[in-house]
């Protein structure tokens, strides 16, 4: 060959394919222009292809990484004798009219062990050639190994699909965990299912969504707030994945056209070695769309939750604060913010707090979706007559020490909750209020007494949930002016902020799990003497002068000089 080509070295030996203008697509796929038998190659891996300066390759997202001379890419120029290694092929990038390069000869004796998966290097894409596209009508072709991928690009792998034994609504473990069979020559419905739950579990993600479409059923996950496609399957397969759910949750297959809800369980190992098997419940809802049912499975893991008050990550001095008010006898905590804010997973690491041995601890529920040890926990039945006001009458005839309250909805739940607080009794609950000053001015809205919102309130939480950028891709820029304005004390002296970019790890997302931003407001005499006159906003405010309450704002932006999360994250949960 006169011009530059590739030498495509695997197991079977060696190839030559002719570099042109054209790019050069790599990957397992058919629909490649250099196809990969090799395992650990994507589908669509990388491209090179031909720029005004050269050559260059350009990671497509995939799994395992693109490596240039040992080091892993996102997009590097390749010069004559320049080594990519995908997975355990090697292509050596040759041009018979260029002088080889001096490291040549070390790149020649590189093999897949020596490769040192580097952080990946912050490039600017630029306008280059498109990436193999999927039509947009037609499922994926081979849906087992996408899922394969997403599982297998993800850090923490404690176990396999085959460890996760189903368990239906009736308690009867319908599939057992077990090793995986020795010929499989296409998967079942069930077993691309425990693969779907173990991505579910690497990712973190809460929903799961089987949406029918014209020629396809779309799988979707809700991870760390957002929603991600994953996977599009055929119809037949999307249809026998549907009515093994429905199996699980004991639902009538034979109704397509109509609401149906349920429930089922898995069971999986530990996550640390040597535990007890955990149970992980789902609740399952199926309604009527266009071109059939679509299901959507909430995933309840109490292992992604914060199981106790230490483990919300609190500032030190909010922490303190809400220890006192949980161990006293009585108040009102209260707990508020949008919905999906994560206001019942932090009353549920409170209730969690407490010593359920010396106290009798009772929940009310719509519904009631983990269960607690050792707390007695009652559902809210509206049709039934027991509503949150009527089961709290009757509860405060149980001798509670402690009640929790799901949401407070309406005045006469709100004052009978009140007066519970300032009766002997420990009180949680929720409210809908955008901040910690607004909540008390929604109480007295309410038409709740303001002597009863002075004596009852203790602490009032205000939160938020941001995601965390991803430690892997995250890159460092420069904050403007007006977001060091923005920030204020928290940008003093800040020479720079993190922006999510995405990787296979994040499933390119640029974020991995969520945390918390708080505002903690704990009520002061002055503030419960101005409560009773009549308090403006002002009035209140003025009442937390000398104190270290600080507003959502500022915290989150603490966060973000910390490299938690990004600027635009708490913009858009706290509003601008």
């Amino acid at each position: 060959m006169h011009g530059p080509y590739l030498e495509i070295q695997t197991s079977d030996g060696i190839d030559q394919l002719t570099i042109g203008d054209k790019p050069i697509t790599i990957g397992r796929h058919t629909d490649n222009k250099l196809v990969l038998a090799d395992p650990k190659a994507s589908r669509f891996h990388a491209v090179i292809e031909a720029t005004a300066g050269g050559f260059r390759v350009r990671d497509l997202k995939s799994s395992n990484g693109t490596f240039v001379n040992g080091k892993r890419v996102q997009e590097a120029m390749l010069s004559a004798g320049d080594v990519i290694h995908i997975g355990s092929t090697r292509i050596v990038l040759l041009d018979p009219s260029a002088d080889p390069l001096p490291a040549v000869e070390e790149i020649e004796q590189l093999s897949e062990a020596d490769i040192v998966e580097d952080e990946p290097v912050d490039v600017d894409v630029g306008i280059s050639a498109p990436e193999p596209q999927r039509p947009a009508d037609e499922p994926d072709a081979d849906p087992d190994l996408v899922l394969q991928e997403l599982a297998e690009s993800m850090g923490s792998k404690p176990f396999s699909e085959y460890d996760i034994a189903l368990i239906s609504a009736r308690g009867t473990t319908v599939h057992e965990a077990g090793a995986p069979p020795k010929k499989q020559s296409r998967r079942e419905a069930v077993d691309l299912f425990r693969m779907v739950l173990l991505v579910c579990f690497r990712s973190r993600a809460t929903d799961i969504h089987l949406e029918p479409k014209n020629n396809y059923w779309l799988l979707r996950m809700r991870v760390d707030g957002n929603m991600v496609d994953v996977v599009r399957l055929t119809p037949d397969l999307g249809v026998k994945m549907s009515a093994l759910v429905k199996v699980l949750s004991d639902i009538d297959i034979s109704q397509r056209n109509m609401i149906q809800e349920g429930h089922f369980s898995s069971r999986v190992p530990a996550a640390t070695p040597g535990g007890p098997l955990r149970r992980v419940d789902y609740r399952v809802s199926f309604a009527p769309s266009v071109f059939g049912q679509k299901l959507v499975i909430r995933i309840l893991d109490t292992s992604n939750a914060p199981l106790k008050i230490d483990d919300l990550q609190l500032p030190q001095w909010m922490l303190e604060e809400l220890r006192t008010a949980i161990e006293g006898d009585s108040g009102m905590v209260l707990v508020v913010g949008p919905t999906g804010s994560g206001k019942t997973t932090s009353l549920y690491a409170a209730v969690r707090s407490l010593d359920v041995n010396e106290r009798n601890v009772v929940t009310i529920e719509d519904p009631v979706e983990i269960q607690i040890d050792g707390v007695t926990q009652i559902p809210v039945d509206e049709e039934g007559g027991k509503g949150f006001s009527a089961l709290l009458r009757s509860v405060l005839r149980q001798d509670p020490d402690a009640i929790l309250v799901g949401e407070i909805r309406d005045p006469e739940t709100a004052r009978i909750a009140m007066q519970a607080a300032i009766t002997g009794h420990l009180v949680f609950s929720t409210l809908h209020t955008k901040d910690t000053i607004g909540t008390v001015f929604r109480l007295l809205d309410l038409g709740v007494e303001p002597y009863l919102v002075a004596q009852a309130l203790h602490v009032v939480l205000a939160q938020r949930l941001v995601r965390q950028l991803c430690p892997h891709c995250k890159k460092a820029v420069r904050p403007t002016e007006q977001q060091l304005k923005k920030m204020g004390r928290a940008g003093e002296g800040l020479k720079q902020i993190y922006e999510p970019r995405g990787c296979p790890r994040c499933l390119g997302t640029g974020h991995v799990g969520r945390r918390a931003i708080f505002e903690l407001l704990s009520t002061t005499d002055e503030m419960r003497s101005a409560i009773l006159k009549n308090p403006s906003m002002d009035d209140l405010r003025k009442t937390l002068e000398g104190t270290p309450f600080v507003r959502l704002r500022e915290h989150g932006f603490a966060l973000v000089a910390e490299g938690v999360c990004a600027f635009d994250e708490v913009e858009r949960a706290v509003g601008r």
